[in-house]
């Protein structure tokens, strides 16, 4: 492994994104609203962070993987060991299942991004000052039904101007 891997890969184990998000969410002093946001951004922050541990064992995986498919051929060629092939299949697909539940960094950045945008926890949503459902720890009133309230306001304009 390269030098600026391994340091890549450590310096992303000394910074995980889980406290710096709840760091960041204490300071923004959301609205019970937004607790649901919240909760799923630190969700997401959590995967993430488990993403980043399961990466450095991929190259090990990988080769592990194949001396397990050569052992499944072998045994397969075997008579008697099939069970033993069937077993050693099960086993590793169930450890690969496992695993592939911890590889989501490349799903999971964009959602968590999307779901902190939504609080206004980052410089971009903050600087185009787009509604969030709090304001200031504040609940703004949401319409029960929001296309109703729309059709309200088409209606009172039309009345406005005669039409």
């Amino acid at each position: 492994m390269s030098d600026e891997i391994e340091q890549q890969e450590n310096e992303r184990e000394r910074s995980p994104i889980s406290p710096a998000l709840r760091s960041s969410l204490a300071a923004a002093k959301l609205a019970p609203l937004d607790r649901g946001g919240e909760a799923l951004a630190l969700r997401y922050a959590e995967l993430l962070d488990e993403a980043v541990a399961a990466q450095k064992y991929v190259s090990a995986l990988r080769l592990v993987g194949q001396v397990i498919d050569y052992r499944v051929a072998e045994y397969n060629d075997r008579p008697g060991q099939q069970a033993m092939a069937s077993q050693l299949s099960t086993a590793w697909d169930r450890i690969s299942s496992a695993l592939a539940e911890h590889s989501v960094a490349s799903d999971l950045g964009p959602k968590l991004l999307a779901a902190m945008t939504s609080l206004n926890l980052t410089p971009a949503a903050r600087e185009k000052k787009t509604p969030a459902a709090s304001k200031g720890g504040e609940v703004v009133e949401l319409p029960a039904n929001p296309l109703q309230a729309a059709r309200d306001r088409a209606r009172a304009a039309r009345e406005r101007t005669g039409s």
